[in-house]
């Protein structure tokens, strides 16, 4: 782990699943649906969300394995329309999430997730969150997906931020592998869908627990 700046920080980003919000539980239940109703049996969480956080089609593909482009644009439908019924059947805030934007209410704040919208913005709303992000960017933007870093450096410029006044909250490689590439500091929570053993290999500058111990963190260093 890195020395972090002590710079106030101007422009908070966020990652969206396994960060802000727990989707564990229905991503799975989407992605099970989708495989009884093509015939494949059904996965373990386990399974499921270490392919989480690289898009749709990722997870898609990781779960049902190679397959004509055609049965794999059916999957994607199938698991698209479950989700969109069900994404907060259990989906949930991480314990320190709204006391952490509070915090940060007086900056600019954004989620930067490769969840595609409305759907990610669906879900903030439903969670009473979505009034505190400038921007919402999904995976089906203008941008590349993460670890792209275009996303991040445009929200810097429409913030009028530069790399050291912005900080970048995640909890994966993906999401480590981005800010670099943009130049931000990385805090990467633990409680997300990463192992800690693969968070700590990508050497981010901040590695907490959980936004509890985050918050405490950016109070201590006058973010």
């Amino acid at each position: 782990m890195g020395v972090p700046h002590t710079q106030t920080k101007r422009l908070i980003l966020y990652d969206l699943d396994g960060t802000l919000v727990d989707t564990k539980q229905d991503i799975t239940a989407s992605a099970n649906h989708m495989l009884r109703e093509i015939g494949l049996p059904p996965l373990s969480q386990e399974q499921v969300i270490p392919h989480v956080g690289r898009g749709l089609r990722q997870l898609v593909v990781s779960c049902i394995g190679s397959c004509s482009s055609e049965k794999l644009e059916s999957a994607m439908k199938i698991y698209r329309r479950h989700y969109t019924e069900h994404m907060l059947d259990h989906s949930r805030l991480y314990p320190g999430v709204e006391e952490l934007l509070e915090h940060f209410k007086s900056r600019k704040q954004a989620v930067v997730t490769n969840k595609p919208n409305p759907i990610a913005r669906q879900i903030l709303a439903g969670l009473g969150v979505e009034g505190y992000f400038m921007e919402i960017v999904g995976g089906d933007s203008e941008y590349p997906k993460k670890p792209d870093p275009a996303a991040l450096i445009a929200l810097m410029e429409k913030a009028g931020a530069r790399p050291a006044e912005a900080l970048f909250i995640g909890d994966s490689v993906v999401d480590i592998q981005a800010g670099k590439a943009a130049g931000i500091e990385m805090a990467v929570v633990t409680h997300g869908f990463e192992s800690e053993e693969a968070i700590r290999a990508a050497s981010p500058e901040v590695i907490a627990l959980d936004f509890i111990e985050l918050l405490a963190l950016a109070k201590k260093w006058g973010w």
